[in-house]
This record gives C-alpha cells, sequence and structure tokens, in this order.
C-alpha cells in the first residue's frame, strides 16, 4: 500500500475476515538512522557557520551548540519512530483523547495488540 523511509505498509486479511494494514519495519534502519544522526551532528557545525557566513552574522559557541541540541533532539523522534509499541501506545492515546473530546469525525486506525511488535 505504501512506502516510507523506515518501512512499509501491506494489505491483509485477518482470519477472523477483517482487512488490516501491516505496517513491517525495514531490516537495520537503526543503523541507517544512526548513521545518518552521526554524519548530520558531524557536519553541523560547518553548515551553522556557513549559514551564518551567507546571512553575514557571526558565528558563536552557542549557535552550533544549539543546531546540534536540535539534531540530538531529531534523533531522538526518530528513533522513537522505529518503535511500533510505542506508536501503537499513541495512537490508542489520541484515538482516546479525541473521543473524550466529542470530535469522532478525527479518527486514527485500530491496532491489533496481539499482533503488534515493536517492528511489526
Amino acid at each position: 500500500l505504501a512506502a516510507a523511509s523506515i518501512g512499509q505498509v501491506y494489505r491483509g486479511t485477518l482470519h477472523d475476515g477483517r482487512t488490516v494494514a501491516v505496517k513491517v519495519q525495514r531490516p537495520a534502519i537503526l543503523d541507517e538512522i544512526g548513521l545518518d544522526l552521526y554524519l548530520l551532528r558531524l557536519l553541523t557545525p560547518l553548515q551553522t557557520r556557513i549559514s551564518n557566513a551567507v546571512n553575514r552574522l557571526p558565528t558563536y559557541d552557542a549557535d552550533i551548540a544549539s543546531a546540534q541540541a536540535l539534531v540530538d533532539e531529531w534523533g531522538r523522534g526518530f528513533v522513537a519512530e522505529t518503535d511500533y509499541l510505542y506508536e501503537a501506545d499513541n495512537t490508542e492515546s489520541f484515538a482516546e483523547a479525541m473521543a473524550r473530546r466529542g470530535l469522532g469525525a478525527v479518527t486514527s486506525p485500530a491496532v491489533v495488540r496481539e499482533l503488534s511488535s515493536s517492528r511489526v
């Protein structure tokens, strides 16, 4: 059905006849994310200096530290996205929050817990 940077989504049918979307994580995705974040963090000081130079601004250590902190925050988010059980928790919390607010038109997919894992 779909492809994304960390996985693919397939259509499936459960034994009870329900049609489901099955999200499967790409193998070794954490290694790829780790390498990407390492390289991004390594290049952050250079990018910060170039960006500031283009805008005719001085570069301070705090500028680089802020940019690296942003990369670190992105990294935490990317790594969290690789845990599909964490995503399932968030999906269910979101659905419950929308229901409590009376926003039934806002929906999210139902999670099939007994078939879920950190990678599927």
